[in-house]
């Protein structure tokens, strides 16, 4: 599941991309995927389409109505890793599932179980910066960019 955040609290800045358009985001870079990840993978709204701050434990809380014997990985990168003990609930969120980061190169090595894997070093702050720049993002999956520019979002052209 791939669940963009509604209105994420923490962030010192709202989001230049709305709720909407951060979900719209999301179901386009699964349209570059294989047809066979693309069946294993679904895009929610369940933040997206909630009012006022988004927290991970009503996520999962609301995820566990629907799925009250699955198990639940959630799986962050380093720098949502780093801000977790600001978390509301963040304890809870603990118990509720495990916590996987994906470590970007370079970035110093989190309090929970990581895994490496040869991907791309992305940062949604650089992307937002080389558009800012007039650079056009090299590490941007095609259906994203072109959504990003149909709208003109992050003052692409």
């Amino acid at each position: 599941m791939v669940i963009p955040t509604g209105d994420p609290y923490l962030r010192p800045a709202n989001p230049i991309a709305t709720p909407g358009e951060r979900l719209e985001m999301c179901s386009k870079a699964l349209e570059d995927l294989s047809e066979e990840l693309q069946e294993k993978v679904v895009v929610l709204d369940i933040e997206t389409s909630r009012k006022g701050a988004t927290y991970t434990f009503d996520t999962l809380q609301s995820l566990r109505a629907f799925f009250p014997k699955d198990e639940f990985t959630l799986v962050l990168g380093s720098d949502a890793a780093a801000t977790f003990p600001k978390w509301k609930r963040s304890d809870d969120v603990r118990k509720q599932a495990d916590i996987l980061v994906v470590r970007r190169p370079g970035e110093e090595k989190s309090e929970f179980k990581e895994i490496e894997i040869n991907a791309l070093d992305v940062s949604a702050t650089q992307i937002r910066e080389d558009f800012a720049m007039g650079k056009t993002p090299e590490t941007i999956s095609p259906s994203v960019l072109n959504y990003i520019k149909d709208r003109g979002l992050y003052g692409s052209r």
